[in-house]
This record gives C-alpha cells, structure tokens and sequence, in this order.
C-alpha cells in the first residue's frame, strides 16, 4: 500500500511517495536512520528485522513498522520512519514478570524509535508525512497510544503534531502507575492514537498522566500523587 503525500515547499509543491521498505532499500534506509535524533536508538537486532515477513498489521517488517519516503521519479530514499513496541511494555519492572500485561500494553502503544530525512530535503513537510502515516497505520488497527523519545530542542515540532512532551510521563495500569523518565536532556513524548485515551494533569504528578490506555485504567476526579505516589 503506497500512500501518495502532497508537500509543499517554500518555492515549490513536491509529490512524496510513503511505502513500506522494499529490500533494495535497505541500506539507504539504514544510513537515514543512523541521521535520527531518538534519544532511544534502534531496538537490537534491527537490522535483522528487515528481512523478516510482517507479523501481523500494522507491521510491515517482523514486529517493526518500516516505511520510507521517496520523491517522484527520484529511486534513493529521502526519509524513513522505524516504528515497533515500546521497550518499556516487556522491560519495566512493573510488567517485566506479568507476561499477560506485557502483551496487552504491547498491543496498546507504538514506539516511533527513528525519524529521519536526508539534510538536502529537509523543512518539506516529509518528517510529517511520514509520522503521520505510521500513526494512520497504527490507529486504523489497534493501536491506542503513539510515543517516542526526543531532545528538548524538537519539542515545538512534536507539539505541533499533536504530541505532549515531558522529562517524566506516568501510565495509569490496572493496579499501579508506570513512571516513564528519561536521563538528561531526553524527553518523552506521547499522543492519544484513541479517543478513550486521555493525557490528565493530576495534582502533584511530576508531568502528564496517561490514561486509558488499558479498559478500565481511568482515573477519578480526586486522584492526586503525594510522596511519588498516585492515589486514587
């Protein structure tokens, strides 16, 4: 499936073809992603991945989502997008033995773990494009919540894209709050992908609560945090 993006430019309207990676690809794939500002990196064995049939959708890629962007006419790939679960849906100490949990929260959220366009094709609208067509693939099957990791200075552009940002988001579970912190300067930033996901500003919480994200894993009117701790 290729979807087509209209860009415009400063001087001029580009036409940008998304795709999912094809093999001939891979390496020019590789190269942008090496140029990503993720505070995250590539999850390991990622270039394993490529070579992997899709696990189910919205994947393209074993358990990855890999799409790049091309300009008409134009073969190399000017802009990639590496998508997959997040890390802290199998390695947070609060799922890390509830396998139950881990495949629940892993099915709920998406990582964006690399962005990245070629520098001559910059300030074109492809970054976007192609965050916004990992988040219609994502959306459009299962997926409740989009996040990824970033640096202070990239925090306007990913507001403007719907995105809140903050050194520390908590993620309301069944029976517990999953804090979320990055080491200085990098920030986390995260999208509602579904309308029963919500991002609330509880007293005395160290940033954003998501909610939601999990049936039933909402919050009362009077929840506050105290000590580092949510109550509910």
């Amino acid at each position: 499936m290729t979807s087509t993006a209209a860009i415009r430019s400063r001087s001029r309207a580009a036409r940008i073809d998304i795709a999912p990676l094809q093999r001939p690809d891979h390496a020019d794939y590789l190269a942008l992603l090496d140029l990503t500002t993720s505070g995250e990196g590539l999850p390991p064995a990622a270039e394993h991945v490529l070579n992997l049939p899709p696990d189910r959708l919205p994947f393209t890629h074993g358990p990855a989502l890999c799409l790049t962007a091309h300009a008409r006419r134009v073969r190399q790939s000017i802009g990639a997008v590496f998508a997959s679960h997040p890390d802290w849906t199998y390695e947070h100490p609060l799922v890390h033995d509830n396998p139950v949990l881990c495949d629940l929260l892993s099915d709920a959220a998406i990582c964006i773990y690399g962005l990245a366009v070629e520098p001559h094709n910059r300030r074109q609208g492809i970054a976007r494009a192609l965050l916004t067509e990992a988040e219609l693939r994502a959306r459009s099957t299962r997926y409740r919540l989009a996040t990824l990791i970033h640096k202070p200075e990239l925090a306007t552009f990913y507001q403007r894209l719907g995105y809140t940002s903050a050194h520390h988001v908590t993620v309301v579970l069944p029976d517990a709050a999953m804090g979320l912190t990055q080491p200085h300067p990098f920030m986390t930033a995260v999208k509602p992908l579904h309308p029963g996901v919500q991002l609330r500003m509880v007293p005395g919480a160290p940033g954003p609560v998501v909610t939601g994200l999990l049936p039933g894993c909402d919050l009362p009117p009077t929840a506050h945090f105290r000590d580092g701790r949510l109550n509910a």
